[in-house]
């Protein structure tokens, strides 16, 4: 697992540079609210993986997505519904990770959740979301131990 902190919008031009084999371009939102705590979601039966985990919410680029913060704003979306209310910072990272033989290269926003109704729109790829302070994320052992890196990471380079 990398973290490399950016200190301009990303674009696939930045992306270039990273080359694996078998690599995947998805985006990453770290969400959090007026006490800092952040948002996670719980993955479902149906999630690829780390089932009953929670993470942050995110997921693979598509084609019809104009750039990364379109992105993101889809999988959201997509994930918790269209009745929060979200300030999106510009990319502030790109994270790069290995799992199930998949060279995993996100583009990180940071988030800052308003108000609003968090839904559950695909209950087999997720199961609840839940607010975590800091401490409590990095300490549970329901937390996926690539989430409590991005966390350490987005703390220790966007604070």
């Amino acid at each position: 697992m990398q973290f490399y902190s950016l200190d301009h919008e990303a674009s696939f031009e930045d992306l270039k540079k990273f080359n694996y084999p078998n690599q995947k371009i998805g985006v990453i939102a770290h969400i959090e609210n007026e006490n800092g705590e952040i948002l996670l979601q719980q993955r479902g039966v149906k999630s690829r993986d780390e089932n009953g985990l929670y993470e942050d919410i995110g997921g693979k680029v598509e084609p019809e997505d104009i750039n990364f913060l379109s992105a993101i704003k889809r999988e959201i979306k997509e994930e918790a519904g269209d009745e929060i209310n979200l300030v999106f910072s510009n990319s502030i990272g790109i994270y790069h990770c290995y799992k199930n033989n998949i060279n995993w290269v996100f583009v990180i926003y940071f988030v800052k959740y308003i108000e609003g109704k968090i839904k559950i729109m695909e209950p087999l790829k997720c199961m609840d979301y839940h607010f975590f302070k800091y401490n409590e994320a990095i300490d549970s052992e329901l937390v996926t131990e690539s989430c409590k890196y991005l966390i350490k990471s987005i703390k220790n380079n966007y604070r």
